[in-house]
């Protein structure tokens, strides 16, 4: 007889830290999994990371953290309240998704401290894999970490994790005491999740980015004009011994549609808003906004509301130029022995992809042959000539035609780690595939030569300061693999990646030009540019001498400029960011270990729209 299996204290722990995240939640039947793909919800499934070996109690406070943190997401949130407010803009959004996160933990928190415990573990975690390491600079984190960071120890008292102090202290000092006086109302209305989102909206506008409210804005102003439900806070609500703890708070009647958005004529009979009014007043001799930019369309020319202060100190670059044979030999025996992990999986989806491609391809038949198949349609010529020749053919292969494909990946200090290293592993394995089957590819990458600015911002300063200077830092472009060099040429170049003084600042909408150009002047009827990104456009020493969201709304003209022309097919990957809300062809994900899926299926998307719109034709 099979003995019976002997629980280890591994799966003790999981079967208990299931139950208490079901109590916690005040959800019984929640589904708890444990996944390469968690921490996140799922509808009504949760799947929580997989335990890290060996299994000690800091690996355990991790884990019950991310249970705790998204078991009072579902206590806490109320879905059609954050839906009705939620920002149109990218940031904007980013942030309100963050802050209200902080509000869930901060409830909870206040009332059992293990729970705040475990939340701390859990936010160090996350910081580490956002690249941020004690002692380390702040640009491998971006300002909303700060900000949630900033609420965070305002809305617990507890004091921000020791791996992310020095990154906060210079985000403090940066923003000044006007920049955190948001606080002091997301404080005073954290049990009401309506009047926290307004507070939230108030620190965007504070931030300079009030316009990415968009419709939220509109849905608040409807809203202010009801009377307000009294909010109950969790502290009144009853427990009793032996009961399940439930954490979700009473509520009262409330329509869970959002209220109607007032048609073009209403709002055009509204008088105007003061800050419209002060932000168009703000210009200089030109007519150009130098404190706050509201978004326009650039469709005719990406570049018209963009400046560059000095483009001297700019260079692109061969990935060999950066580095020497020896030490790009080393790195790319880096990249090998650390990608072993993934490399099966990357490449069983790089088969997948050249199965498709090569089902795909155009066949076409040569008549007339001396030998080959028996042409039965052809038949006839032997009866009434038997003397001519058999009439044979032959099927040909022909490959995909006047393609070229350009995968531009992002370079930025935030990508250091894993994210880099998968990136140029799926970058490398799609080149060979895409190779075998007679699709060319170049590999280009985009950062900056310094941090917060280099050269140009000394330019800057030395000729004094000059306002509304545009882009001050030393772009740096890099080519790593070009279309027309064979794969086992430059092979050895991906592992330059690795080298995290690569790694910096990123500016993305000009990347994205250079790009484009490279493509424009290659002979292939077909071009495909392909951008992987983690983030969106960071450069310290531009954004704080130009108005708030000068890259990002650049990066947008460019995009839809791009999108509008139709030579370029233009898709993107976003790394734990949305990009859809910049991209009309985009898909984000969650996990690095996604990317190579993502990247196989968009490519196999372009192919198999393209190769069935053109059989549709007559």
């Amino acid at each position: 007889m099979k003995p019976p299996h002997a629980v280890t204290a591994l799966e003790k722990f999981q079967r208990a830290l299931i139950q208490s995240t079901r109590a916690l939640a005040g959800e019984k039947n929640l589904e708890v999994q444990f996944s390469a793909q968690g921490p996140q919800l799922n509808g009504a499934r949760m799947l929580l990371p997989l335990p890290n070996q060996p299994f000690t109690s800091a690996e355990a406070a991790r884990l019950r953290g991310h249970a705790d943190r998204l078991a009072l997401r579902i206590a806490y949130h109320d879905a059609s309240i954050h839906a009705r407010y939620r920002p149109d803009g990218f940031r904007a959004r980013e942030l309100y998704d963050a802050l209200e996160d902080v509000r869930c933990q901060a409830l909870g928190a206040a009332i059992l401290k293990g729970v705040a415990n475990n939340l701390t573990a859990a936010l160090t975690d996350s910081l580490e894999r956002k690249g941020l390491r004690a002692g380390q600079s702040s640009n491998t984190a971006s300002m909303n970490d700060a900000l949630a960071l900033l609420a965070r120890e305002r809305l617990t008292g507890e004091p921000p994790p020791p791996v992310a102090q020095e990154f906060l202290e210079r985000w403090r000092t940066d923003l000044g005491p006007r920049g955190l006086k948001p606080l002091a109302r997301l404080a005073e209305s954290l049990h009401d999740q309506e009047r926290f989102a307004f507070a939230v909206h108030d620190w965007v506008k504070d931030l300079g980015l009030g316009y990415e409210l968009g419709s939220a804005s509109d849905r608040r102003r409807t809203a202010s004009a009801a009377p307000a439900l009294p909010a109950v806070e969790a502290s009144d609500l009853p427990l009793e011994a032996g009961s399940t703890l439930n954490l979700k708070p009473q509520r009262g009647t409330m329509e869970t549609d959002a209220p109607p958005i007032p048609d073009a004529d209403v709002l055009g009979s509204r008088q105007p808003d003061p800050e419209d009014v002060e932000r168009k007043a703000e210009t200089d001799s030109k007519g150009e906004r130098l404190s706050r930019i509201l978004p326009f369309d650039d469709t005719d020319d990406p570049n018209r509301h963009y400046r560059v202060f000095t483009r001297l100190h700019d260079e692109v670059v061969n990935a060999e130029q950066l580095s020497n044979a020896e030490e790009l030999t080393q790195l790319r025996a880096q990249l090998d022995s650390k990608s072993e992990t993934v490399r099966g999986a990357v490449g069983r989806l790089a088969q997948r992809l050249e199965r498709l491609l090569r089902a795909r391809q155009k066949r076409g038949w040569s008549f007339d042959l001396d030998e080959g198949v028996l042409d039965a349609a052809r038949l006839s010529r032997v009866i009434v000539d038997p003397l001519a020749a058999l009439p044979f053919k032959m099927e040909d292969d022909i490959d995909f035609k006047d393609t070229v494909v350009t995968v531009l990946l992002d370079n930025s200090g935030s990508m250091r780690g894993r994210p880099i290293l998968v990136a140029a592993l799926c970058a490398d394995i799609l080149a060979r595939t895409l190779e075998r089957c007679g699709v060319k590819i170049e590999i280009l990458g985009f950062t900056t030569k310094a941090w917060k600015g280099g050269l140009s911002r000394e330019d800057w300063l030395q000729a004094g300061n000059p306002s509304g200077p545009g882009r001050l830092s030393d772009l740096r472009y890099i080519i790593y693999k070009s279309a027309d060099m064979p794969w086992r040429r430059v092979r050895r170049n991906l592992g330059l990646m690795l080298r995290e003084n690569i790694l910096k600042e990123n500016i993305d909408g000009e990347a994205l030009l250079w790009a484009h150009e490279r493509l424009l002047r290659r002979t292939e009827q077909r071009r495909i540019l392909m951008v992987i990104s983690d983030g969106v456009p960071l450069d310290e020493a531009t954004l704080s001498a130009n108005p708030g969201g000068y890259l990002e709304q650049h990066l947008r003209n460019v995009i839809k400029w791009i999108e509008k022309r139709a030579t370029v097919e233009l898709t993107a990957i976003g790394i734990g960011h949305d990009v859809a809300d910049f991209y009309s062809r985009a898909v984000a994900i969650t996990d690095i270990e996604q990317l190579a899926g993502a990247m196989i299926e968009q490519l196999a998307e372009l192919f198999v729209i393209r190769r069935s719109r053109a059989s549709d034709k007559p």
